[in-house]
């Protein structure tokens, strides 16, 4: 009987199997890197976009979110909203005087304001006045503004704001609270006189 062949030691087995091992990835790196390259190609476009808006969201302030973002009472026609306005506050306390004797809103004091009040009073409170001057030159005074005061909240639906900012436009008035303002003390001026 011829001798057995003798195991190979650990040592020959190896190097055959290396290179078997060795040959694998290169046969397959081929094959991998391609996709790998395809699908990172593919792929960092959309992290890219995905991020940008991210990135331009976290850094708008809130402030331009706010002004941007549709309010509830903007979409439901007729819907409340509060209109912030500054009333002097000598003149804020004869309005709260007025609403508590009459039983009455801000938003209705000042809707009956606007009745009785001439579009000629008001109109007059905003003309910039010019004075003579011993020169030729006629000088100009400066431009009526709304005086510091406590804010109050008006109620008013999307109709009445737009009425209201129609009215400031007409009658040049620098802002909400001044032609508020005015016309409020106007109104009071009047419901004085008359009680007198």
């Amino acid at each position: 009987m011829p001798p057995a062949a003798a195991p190979e030691p650990a040592d020959t087995q190896v190097p055959t199997e290396q290179p078997q091992a060795d040959k694998r990835p290169t046969e397959q790196a081929p094959a991998e890197e391609a996709p790998l390259e395809a699908a990172w190609e593919r792929e960092e476009p959309t992290p890219t976009s995905v991020k940008a808006p991210k990135a331009t969201t976290r850094q708008q302030p809130a402030a331009k979110k706010a002004a941007n973002a549709t309010k509830a009472s903007e979409l439901v026609p007729g819907a409340l909203r509060n209109v912030g306005v500054y009333l002097p506050p000598a003149l804020l306390a004869q309005v709260k005087d007025a609403v508590y004797q009459q039983r009455t809103t801000y938003a209705d004091l000042l809707i009956d304001a606007f009745e009785a009040v001439d579009d000629k009073q008001i109109a007059k409170k905003f003309i910039p006045e010019t004075t003579l001057t011993s020169s030729v030159m006629p000088r100009r005074a400066p431009r009526k503004r709304g005086e510091a005061g406590i804010q109050i909240q008006l109620r008013l639906d999307g109709l009445q704001v737009a009425w209201l900012d129609e009215k400031v436009r007409e009658f040049d008035a620098p802002s909400r609270s001044a032609l508020v303002s005015t016309v409020l003390r106007l109104h009071t001026q009047a419901g004085q006189s008359e009680a007198e």
